[in-house]
């Protein structure tokens, strides 16, 4: 390959960005985790949201930024936990929704225009198959346990929308690890999956009342957003992949 140069040696200023950025994340677990434990809803809401900001600052002021539509994905997840914070409220409901279907499409949007720079090798159809059928099986499964608590269909349209585009970013972050295999795919799938699993723990703890999923929540969300920032910014990486250009086009 044509890139043999260390990263440490080439890119200190953006290694040491990125050690910041996972120091950043390991705090705000932390604080997330501690106001869990010991704060009432509106507390734990109020941190979340803090520490979606944060990390939306860190991102906009102190790392290296490449892409519009990753900042604005990033800032409808802020939007999203700034209407969490008021989630009864019928139209931050809607407004929580709708900021994750954009958020989410957004990345699948992002993430479609990176693979287009690849020679296209369609996936096993049994494999697509059986993710699709699993995917839409779980989230009718968990709206139809949650659809009681709904005050109208309004909601659950919007709750089918965002789960939907979720699906669509997590079939895009599999096909993407499976057409390149390398770190940066694989940082990207852990991160998709990352949040996937907090709104997935999100929805059956305040719906159901499963308490004991609310540290996960907070924790896998976070790492999400720490691994999805990862991959945007993370040079040395974006290079390596770059090369691989020749090699799969």
């Amino acid at each position: 390959m044509k890139y043999k140069e260390s990263p440490e040696i080439k890119y200190p200023e953006k290694t040491v960005w990125l050690k910041n950025l996972i120091y950043l994340g390991g705090i705000l677990i932390v604080c997330n985790t501690l106001a869990t434990i010991f704060f009432n809803l509106t507390v734990i809401r109020y941190t979340r949201f803090i520490s979606s900001v944060l990390i939306l600052v860190f991102y906009q002021f102190v790392l290296p930024k490449h892409n519009k539509l990753f900042f604005f994905a990033i800032t409808a997840f802020v939007l999203r936990d700034y209407f969490m914070i008021s989630y009864e409220d019928q139209k931050n409901t809607y407004l929580f929704f709708t900021c994750g279907f954009i958020a989410y499409t957004l990345l699948t949007i992002k993430q479609v225009r990176n693979l287009l720079r690849f020679r296209f090798e369609f996936p096993p159809i049994l494999a697509i198959g059986l993710f699709a059928l699993i995917s839409f099986f779980i989230l009718y499964v968990l709206e139809s346990l949650v659809r009681g608590y709904f005050l109208n269909v309004q909601t659950s349209y919007l709750f089918y929308a965002m789960g939907t585009s979720l699906i669509c970013l997590i079939f895009v972050a599999i096909y993407y690890y499976y057409r390149l295999g390398n770190l940066r795919s694989l940082v990207f799938s852990f991160g998709v999956f990352s949040l996937m699993i907090s709104d997935v723990n999100l929805c059956v703890a305040y719906y159901l009342g499963c308490t004991s999923l609310d540290i996960p929540v907070r924790v896998f969300y976070i790492l999400g957003l720490v691994l999805i920032i990862n991959y945007g910014v993370n040079t040395v990486m974006r290079k390596k992949e770059m090369n691989l250009k020749e090699e799969f086009f």
